[in-house]
């Protein structure tokens, strides 16, 4: 048996396509199925992304679609916890002003993650 390596650009490319296309990612207010709405705690800007990001989100992401499966209409907000103190924190540890450093690491977050794409 040939093995091929995973590629998870093309991998994960296909499905986030075809979840698009299908309109997965929509929570549409007239939609007739009862509604469940999925908050979990917003990421600080305040860095890059690491591990504990994956431990808090990826819970909630599954428990999401298996509403969803369920046949609920379901609203999963994805943002950013810009105005704490971690935020500032880390901007004055960097020495840059905490606007810009905010600013700089959620486009830098966007960019790396497909969560926050959409």
């Amino acid at each position: 048996m040939t093995r091929t390596r995973y590629q998870p650009a093309i991998v994960e490319s296909k499905w986030l396509t075809r979840w698009a296309e299908r309109d997965r990612y929509a929570a549409h207010d007239d939609d007739p199925r009862p509604k469940f709405y999925n908050l979990v705690m917003f990421p600080y800007p305040s860095g890059d992304l690491h591990i504990g990001h994956w431990y808090n989100y990826t819970g909630a992401d599954i428990y999401g679609r298996y509403m969803r499966m369920r046949g609920y209409n379901v609203t999963q907000p994805i943002g950013f916890d810009a105005f704490g103190l971690p935020a500032e924190n880390a901007a004055m540890a960097a020495k840059v002003a905490p606007a810009k450093w905010t600013r700089d690491n959620i486009a830098y977050m966007r960019r790396k993650n497909h969560w926050f794409q959409r």
